[in-house]
């Protein structure tokens, strides 16, 4: 009886603070408070005294200037229609993982064994940091794919791990100016930075709020974002996934403002310069005039957009002003999959591009039920290039065993690795295939959960692997090259549907398509080549074939 007591007396304490603010209800609010009432479960089924932790929505952000104002007029204004909450169950949105990777509403009490609630300072939110700047890293470089035919080259036919090394190795740290314009060193680039900063400012609870009259905490926080956007700039730059790993920035020259092969430069080399587009220059200019940047559309912020706005809460001319002034800002709103015109410190509702912000009610709780651990031995079919007595490289339909283990590690995420065997996939060797083959995949999959079935799409990368092929491709002074093992990088990527017996049991069903890059014959001249086009690339070429993979068998949880 004291537990219901005191849940009810949580819930009661939760409306209360709504209705005084006027808002209404917190737009993803199942997971939270599945998660609390799990906790609270066993916190009732192990009354030690120990200290337990709730999650519990509450909307207490700072707010300064206009929000003061907001207020006022929360009470009296009705919610506006794109900031209304639907009937639930009517769809699926993808805006819930948006919604779940980014709650900053969200505070934390801490409750001892009396049952007492002590507030607690709202923590840092990490996830949402990292997620939404790993979302913006898939922007740029989709950008730079659409935009660069040679980058595309790059990655479809070079070895990747080799270039990137190669590529760092060559940065140039002697330099200042890396051979770009003035628009994209110190526009294109503090863009960037600001919006870095933005993302940081949003999931920092400490200062998501300040606005720029704020004095000394306003600095401080802007101080602490460009921190951020530091070691962003260095990761776009110089990291795994930044322009010297997918573009190889650095590992090459060439002539600025002259398309290969400049013969004019041959004619005047003192008119023209060469780089291999490395310096300082963007891993100064990002922070530090981003900093700027941010600063500057703070302002607009303030002495413009508040004015124009005033007390019009829902006018949509403010909104689309605020959002038009502060691009960079816009971008960081769209990455939390919010409106453009959102702003922390205003409060009120948490207005998501989708009026959907959370998948059908109730599956959290039933993903969360279930066991963590999943494995599926299975039969597989997969389509490969092979060798045979009438054909050479010719694709068959092969068909092995294997198995895959996964475990859930969030609410919609799960680690996933998959390994399967092939007996004699290729009679005959080459340097692609040879005798048996196996292949080994490790990833992440994510999907939807009912009760009784899942859909879930997954991506894993890995290798293929062949016991008795050639080590080299065949060549006039090697025509038979020597036999062993050989492993081809791989992904897979595909959909798995399952559908559940009871609790432990399902049969699980796969659809995929499995990528993998073969070595080819053709190589580059030996050497880096002469100036001006100096390359430190590999000088090795590589090609990718699609290969369509069936898996089917028995899923055991537990």
């Amino acid at each position: 009886m004291r537990n219901f007591l005191f849940i009810l007396s949580l819930l009661l304490i939760r409306t209360a603070a709504l209705a005084q603010q006027g808002l209404s209800l917190p737009d993803a609010p199942s997971a939270v408070l599945t998660k609390a009432a799990l906790r609270m479960k066993r916190e009732a089924a192990n009354p030690s005294g120990a200290r337990a932790v709730y999650d519990i929505e509450s909307r207490t952000s700072d707010r300064h200037d206009f929000g003061s104002k907001f207020n006022d007029f929360s009470s009296d204004i009705e919610p506006s229609a794109d900031s209304d909450r639907e009937a639930p169950g009517e769809g699926i949105d993808p805006g819930a993982l948006f919604a779940r990777m980014d709650r900053p509403s969200t505070t934390y009490v801490t409750v001892d064994a009396d049952g007492v609630s002590h507030p607690a300072p709202e923590r840092y939110h990490w996830k949402g940091l990292l997620w939404e700047s790993f979302a913006f890293f898939g922007v740029e470089n989709t950008q730079r794919l659409l935009a660069d035919p040679y980058l595309r080259e790059l990655l479809a036919n070079k070895p990747y791990w080799h270039d990137y090394l190669a590529s760092v190795g060559q940065w140039n740290w002697r330099r200042w100016d890396d051979g770009d314009d003035f628009l994209v060193a110190y526009i294109a680039h503090p863009l960037q930075g600001s919006v870095t900063e933005f993302i940081e400012i949003q999931n920092n609870p400490r200062h998501r709020g300040d606005r720029i009259n704020d004095g000394k905490a306003y600095w401080k926080g802007r101080m602490q974002s460009m921190l951020w956007a530091t070691v962003y700039s260095f990761d776009q730059k110089i990291g795994p996934l930044g322009e010297t790993a997918i573009g190889n920035e650095g590992g090459y020259t060439y002539v600025i403002n002259c398309s290969y092969y400049c013969s004019k430069y041959f004619d005047d080399p003192s008119a023209y310069k060469v780089t291999n587009n490395t310096g300082w220059v963007k891993l100064m200019s990002t922070p530090v005039v981003g900093t700027m940047w941010t600063v500057l559309e703070d302002a607009l912020d303030h002495f413009v957009s508040d004015r124009v706005q005033g007390d019009r809460i829902h006018a949509k001319f403010p909104k689309i002003l605020r959002g038009s002034l502060n691009p960079a800002h816009t971008m960081a709103n769209l990455l939390r999959w919010r409106v453009p015109w959102y702003r922390d410190w205003q409060g009120g509702h948490n207005e998501y591009l989708t009026p959907r912000p959370h998948f059908l009610p109730g599956d959290d709780s039933v993903i969360l039920d279930q066991p963590l651990y999943q494995f599926f031995p299975h039969f597989v079919w997969i389509r490969l290039p092979v060798n045979t007595e009438s054909c050479t490289g010719c694709r068959q339909s092969l068909a092995g065993y294997g198995f895959d283990f996964s475990r859930r590690i969030a609410t919609y995420a799960d680690l996933d690795g998959d390994w399967n065997y092939l007996a004699n996939a290729s009679s005959l060797p080459s340097d692609r295939a040879g005798d048996n083959a196996v292949t080994a995949t490790f990833g992440l999959r994510s999907g939807y959960t009912s009760k009784y079935y899942s859909v879930k799409a997954y991506l894993r990368p890995g290798f293929l692997s062949y016991n008795q092929a050639y080590v080299a491709s065949p060549s006039e002074s090697e025509p038979i090259p020597p036999i062993g093992r050989i492993t081809h990088f791989s992904v897979a990527l595909g959909v798995n549907t399952e559908v559940y017996v009871n609790r432990h049991l399902g049969f699980r069903g796969v659809i995929g398509n499995q990528p993998v890059r073969y070595r080819e014959a053709k190589v580059d001249p030996p050497g880096i080549g002469t100036y001006p086009y100096l390359n430190w690339l590999s000088k090795e070429y590589f090609l990718t074939n699609e290969n369509w993979t069936y898996e089917m068998g028995t899923v055991l949880s537990f």
